[in-house]
């Protein structure tokens, strides 16, 4: 005669199995949620890589403008290093009449403003004191740290950039030497939910000589030469 074993699970046994049922379902659920946010951190910075990078190919795109005649400091005193204002203009001539463009972080936004000449003749020009145009390049900007500038400007000593920044704001004298400038913004994500990790920093410079220093190192070292 089979004798058959009725006996259940103990009541250990049955604690063992819900802890381990519990352990795995946690890992599980871990591992899920590092995963949707690091998918949700990516978009986050695909989108903001998408908007900043148009912001700053205007920026460097206007500021490679602003050699509108040999021997014009294009990088104009009272710039700081969370506004710029410096001359640009594009098209065929070649002396243009050229605008005073204000690029700066007001706030949380990179904003740009146009001053029209109202006469003058190079190397000075007069500028309307009301901008012709005002328009906010993007927002949820900052600058790319703590203390840290959103532009920085270079000067040339002996055929060399100079490694250290020029004082700010310039001084009308270190505005006629700038012919290197950095420009560096952090951009944060839009939306109400943010992720404090998915923010971007990009950054680019833009060279205002028309030829290299380097190769010419007896020649005066300006901008614009």
């Amino acid at each position: 005669m089979l004798i058959r074993d009725e006996r259940g699970m103990t009541v250990v046994e049955l604690l063992v199995t819900m802890i381990s049922v519990i352990v795995v379902l946690s890992a599980i659920t871990t591992i899920t949620t590092a995963a949707l946010s690091s998918q949700d951190r990516i978009t986050d910075r695909v989108s903001v890589n998408q908007r900043a990078r148009p912001v700053m190919t205007r920026i460097i795109d206007a500021l490679h403008s602003s050699c509108v005649a040999q021997r014009v400091a294009p990088v104009l005193a009272g710039s700081t290093g969370t506004s710029i204002s410096f001359l640009s203009k594009n098209g065929s001539a070649v002396t243009p009449t050229p605008d005073r463009r204000v690029i700066s972080l007001s706030g949380t936004s990179l904003v740009e403003q146009v001053y029209p000449a109202t006469g003058g003749q190079p190397p000075v020009w007069t500028f309307s004191s009301t901008p012709s145009q005002t328009r906010t390049l993007m927002t949820n900007v900052a600058a790319p740290g703590t203390g840290q500038p959103v532009f920085s400007y270079y000067d040339y000593v002996t055929g060399r950039l100079n490694t250290t920044p020029l004082p700010t704001p310039l001084s009308t004298t270190n505005a006629a030497r700038a012919a290197y400038v950095t420009v560096s913004f952090r951009v944060n994500p839009s939306g109400v939910s943010q992720d404090a990790k998915a923010h971007l920093t990009i950054n680019d410079a833009a060279d205002l000589r028309l030829e290299s220093a380097g190769q010419f190192p007896a020649q005066e070292n300006l901008p614009c030469m």
